[in-house]
């Protein structure tokens, strides 16, 4: 099921940092949001249509519930198997990617000229880093020119060329989808019932443009209604969703440039959490090498922005969640396929997800392009 999501007024997305009004002074928003907020926000709708939400918290669940949606300590069958941005163009939904992390442009000047970076492993014996992987070759572009990261979404088609090698000079700015939106507010004393002395804060909102969204596709969901209202984010703001279809990449274009060179580069579409930081789980972290289902690969570089940190709060036990340290969306992996065809790397990456933990809520979800 694909649905797209409207918001009805401004919406809150918190980062990771525990946040309460009064002891601290500025709550700080982040965006794209996280899709565990999407992932809650599914589940609580669908357990709106089953009036018996204390019945699920003391843990006597009806079967059927029990297993589309699962336990407050335990997963059922529902998935979110894509999550990003989006727009309405003239009634068709198209996706909006972040830029991935190895599109870089001059500093200083506007992102007119952008250019992909790449591999060279000739340097990789000369330059000496601190990095576990030994083997790994710096990404390169030979330039006198001081260069940044390039920030932004791209289109639907602008991804598709960036996936076959090229990179067109269009970024959508975040100022085109979103603006941000901060506003005061102060602490209530409960017992006095009147503002709390010295309790000032500021909250950061995000105010979406017209006809801009979200689209999830999700995957064991039986119960959800094909359009409605739900609660999303903090504040419990409103927002519309409703059932639709949307294009993504054409992953036989890829496969044709994968078998043409035996190597591809991994983009993640959502942040993914690792054991080994930011080096997947199934990759060796001195060799660089390893296996994922039926594929062998040797990790050749690597385009990693900050790490985000994904909290959040307990509704049932009411307690905040473990704070959990993730690679960011747009992140790039270089790597050289050492045993395996282009479909089975197809099978194992493009819209799957790679994440050690969370994967149902949308955690760790990839595509793959050649280079």
């Amino acid at each position: 099921m694909k649905i797209f999501i409207e918001p009805n007024d401004v919406l809150m997305f918190r980062d990771g940092k525990p946040f309460s009004g009064g002891d601290d002074h500025y709550a700080s928003g982040i965006f794209p949001p996280f899709p565990s907020t999407f992932y809650g926000a599914i589940r609580s709708k669908i357990l709106s249509e089953h009036p018996q939400y204390e019945r699920y918290l003391r843990g006597d669940i009806p079967d059927d519930l029990k297993e589309e949606i699962g336990t407050p300590s335990a997963y059922g069958n529902l998935a979110i198997t894509n999550f990003l941005f989006a727009r309405k163009e003239n009634e068709v939904i198209n996706p909006v990617f972040p830029v991935p992390k190895d599109v870089i442009k001059i500093k200083g000047k506007e992102q007119r000229d952008l250019f992909i970076l790449r591999p060279n492993e000739g340097l990789s014996t000369q330059i000496k880093t601190n990095l576990p992987i030994t083997s790994l070759a710096p990404l390169w572009l030979k330039t006198d020119e001081p260069l940044e990261e390039a920030t932004g979404f791209i289109s639907l088609e602008i991804m598709r060329k960036y996936l076959e090698g090229t990179m067109q000079k269009e970024i959508i700015n975040s100022n085109d989808l979103f603006q941000r939106d901060e506003r005061v507010g102060i602490k209530k004393d409960r017992i006095q019932k009147a503002a709390a002395t010295g309790a000032l804060y500021s909250v950061e909102y995000f105010r979406l443009k017209e006809d801009v969204g979200f689209i999830v596709e999700l995957s064991g969901v039986r119960s959800l209604p094909k359009e409605g209202l739900m609660r999303l984010g903090g504040d419990h703001r409103s927002v519309f969703y409703k059932e639709s279809s949307f294009q993504m990449p054409d992953a036989e274009v890829v496969k044709k440039k994968v078998n043409e060179t035996g190597r591809f580069k991994h983009i993640l579409l959502t942040p993914a959490i690792f054991n080994k930081g930011w080096i997947p789980d199934w990759i060796d972290s001195e060799s660089g090498e390893g296996r994922l289902n039926d594929v062998s690969l040797k990790l050749v570089s690597a385009a990693i922005g900050k790490p985000v940190y994904i909290g959040g709060f307990n509704l049932a036990k009411k307690i905040p969640k473990d704070m959990k340290k993730a690679v960011p969306q747009g992140s790039v992996y270089y790597l050289e396929i050492k045993q395996g065809s282009a479909e089975e790397i197809l099978n194992a990456f493009w819209l799957q997800s790679i994440s050690a933990e969370k994967q149902k809520e949308g955690f760790g979800i990839s595509i793959i392009g050649g280079y």
